[in-house]
């Protein structure tokens, strides 16, 4: 399992910056060990069909147990970077997978490939939240529904997906009504209601069904009870006024409702919490209710608890998960290696040319598995490559510059994992239309504004691999010459070169606009300067704290370029410096209120220390 720094969920339909953050760490080693689960689970199901009979005790279910474990440990990183809806998703695998180890006889390719689909549904949402783009935990839900199906699980609903800080809120009281007592009168009037909906009378019965649970919550004094009975009556009135798209388990909760009533009757106090939540699902599921006059129950349970920027979600059907995150890794090896090989013919060196057909032959593969229209762009790119190789020739550059294009794409699209992108078929038609065309003969079609976008995308992307690489050399020469002083405090010479490498690294970050961190490094290099010109107590030096400041920033700064690496923008906004301290910190698993004041200290801050102008030329190369 991996080990990553806290972080917390504050957002319920999205994920916060936060979890951005510490999932970087563990991403790829998430989907590297639910790949090996899953050829675990795949090796137990390939020896069990093979043993003769139904003998499968002759298998050891070991495997399984391991294939648990593997699971179970991602669960935890998963709640540890605080992404607890797609925890849960996983954590219902690993129920089925545990379900399997009881009774191994049970286990087939079918319930693997459940199994499986999950994962892959899983993967594909986190790197959506990496890729930065919005999608809702509820996406989940078909995925995790069948797995907990697998699990035997005695709930399976959409808001377990769905996380929001709950309490119990006093709401408005709806005096339009009588209030009404939670007795065997209004059960019965709750049955009636809910024998019409049954006979497909459901509009006005389900109206009718809100009037009832509004006097029940005027007349409530308890104020759980009195939530209750008006989150139901919110509930029924957004699907009255046609808001909230019914399911099966919008149905049930009639049904739920109609047990509280009876326990209420009987005289027991308790409320169900958990009924509770999910009528606030569905009030948050329910579509804007506007002005709120013809709902207004329905708007006072969303501006009650902080529902107005919640959008309706289908959780029925997902999009996530279509493709086995190995055939995307795979495809983007293959058009790397295509991709270079391209770029050698096309510069002349023929040496490159006889793998040439080979190499994009597999691209094609993966092309036409991935993309809609694959197998346009792929018959073309081939058929470029295969008329390259027959003229032993470099290609002409319209032709060199249309497939280098259609690469870049591919590229650029696999990194995004964007396969679901609303112009991606058109624009895999298009790339094969253009390089027809140049192949036929034709004058080149000048760029279209979202390849000039690719361009620039892809550039920036280019660019900042090596302003990364440029940091972390730096910085690891500079930690290197100051864990060897550390060691051997006497030989300050060490230290002679760390200052320019600090300034270098303080001339990118100023460009690239972190201030943070080039405060922090700033005041590195004046501790560094402090140590090479005064002669070193080493005690002293350890009591006021500057070793330990150096550490602590040396990590601090290891990790900001890590994040620069996968979210550029992001690790602007993630750090922070102390100047009392002298430290820099990460933002990542601190409370809202320390965050509030970091914010504040941020704004009050002085304006940032005018970059060098030969800092500014060192950056400018590094770039």
């Amino acid at each position: 399992m991996a080990t990553v720094p806290n972080a917390t969920m504050s957002d319920t339909m999205s994920e916060t910056t936060d979890d951005l953050s510490a999932l970087a760490w563990v991403h790829e080693e998430l989907r590297k060990s639910l790949d090996t689960a899953h050829k675990a689970l795949r090796r137990y199901v390939k020896e069990a069909e093979a043993v003769s009979g139904s003998d499968t005790d002759a298998v050891d279910p070991a495997v399984l147990r391991t294939a648990r474990q593997q699971i179970h440990q991602e669960v935890d990183a998963l709640e540890l970077v605080g992404l607890p809806a797609v925890a849960k998703v996983l954590a219902a695998s690993e129920a089925a997978v545990q379900r399997f180890v009881a009774k191994p006889q049970k286990l087939s390719s079918a319930e693997v490939e459940t199994i499986e689909r999950a994962s892959f549904a899983l993967l594909d949402y986190l790197q959506r939240l990496l890729a930065d783009k919005p999608v809702s935990a509820l996406a989940l839900f078909p995925q995790y529904q069948a797995v907990q199906q697998l699990a035997g699980a005695e709930r399976v609903h959409p808001a377990d997906l769905w996380h929001t800080d709950w309490r119990w809120r006093e709401l408005p009281t709806d005096t339009s009504v009588k209030p009404r007592a939670p007795d065997s009168i209004a059960r019965g009037l709750m049955e009636r209601q809910l024998l019409l909906i049954m006979r497909g009378e459901p509009m006005p019965a389900v109206q009718r069904m809100s009037d009832i649970c509004a006097g029940l919550g005027a007349h409530a004094t308890d104020l759980a009870q009195a939530t209750l009975w008006k989150l139901a009556a919110a509930f029924f009135e957004s699907q009255a006024n046609g808001l909230l798209k019914g399911d099966i388990h919008t149905k049930r909760v009639a049904s739920r409702l109609l047990a509280q009533q009876r326990t209420l009757e009987r005289g027991q106090p308790d409320v169900s919490e958990r009924l509770a939540q999910d009528l606030l699902f569905f009030c948050a599921q329910s579509a804007s209710p506007g002005d709120g006059r013809k709902t207004p129950r329905l708007a006072a349970v969303r501006q009650a608890y902080g529902l107005a920027q919640h959008l309706p979600v289908d959780y029925e059907t997902s999009r996530l998960g279509r493709f086995d995150p190995a055939l995307i890794v795979q495809a983007r090896k293959r058009v790397s290696t295509a991709k270079d090989a391209w770029s050698s013919v096309a510069g002349g060196e023929m040496h490159r040319m006889s793998g040439l057909v080979e190499q994009f032959s597999l691209v094609g593969d993966s092309v036409k598995r991935l993309y809609p229209n694959g197998e346009l762009l792929a018959d073309e790119i081939q058929q470029a490559v295969a008329q390259t190789q027959q003229s032993n020739a470099a290609p002409e550059a319209a032709l060199a510059m249309e497939v280098a294009t259609s690469v870049l794409y591919l590229e650029a699209s696999l990194e995004d994992a964007d396969f679901d992108h609303p112009d991606q078929a058109a624009r895999v038609r298009r790339l094969a239309q253009r390089i027809a065309s140049v192949r036929a003969g034709n004058t080149p079609d000048p760029l279209e504004a979202w390849m000039e976008e690719l361009y620039r995308r892809v550039s920036d992307r280019q660019t900042m691999g090596s302003v990364v690489q440029e940091l972390r050399a730096s910085l690891s020469e500079a930690e290197k010459s100051i864990d060897q002083f550390f060691r051997n405090p006497a030989q300050r010479e060490l230290l002679v070169p760390v200052p320019n490498q600090l300034s270098a690294m303080r001339g990118v970050l100023s460009v690239l606009g972190m201030d943070q961190a080039s405060h922090a490094v700033l005041r590195m290099r004046e501790d560094v300067d402090g140590l090479i010109t005064t002669e070193v107590d080493p005690q002293q030096v350890v009591q006021s704290g500057t070793f330990d400041r150096l550490a602590g920033n040396l990590g601090a700064l290891g990790f900001l370029i890590d994040m620069l690496s996968v979210q550029p923008q992001m690790a602007k906004s993630l750090f922070v410096f102390d100047a009392k301290s002298g430290t820099l910190s990460p933002l990542m698993g601190r409370s809202a209120a320390a965050r509030q004041a970091s914010n504040l200290a941020l704004a009050q801050a002085q304006a940032p220390t005018p970059v060098e102008p030969r800092l500014i030329e060192q950056a400018s190369r590094c770039r």
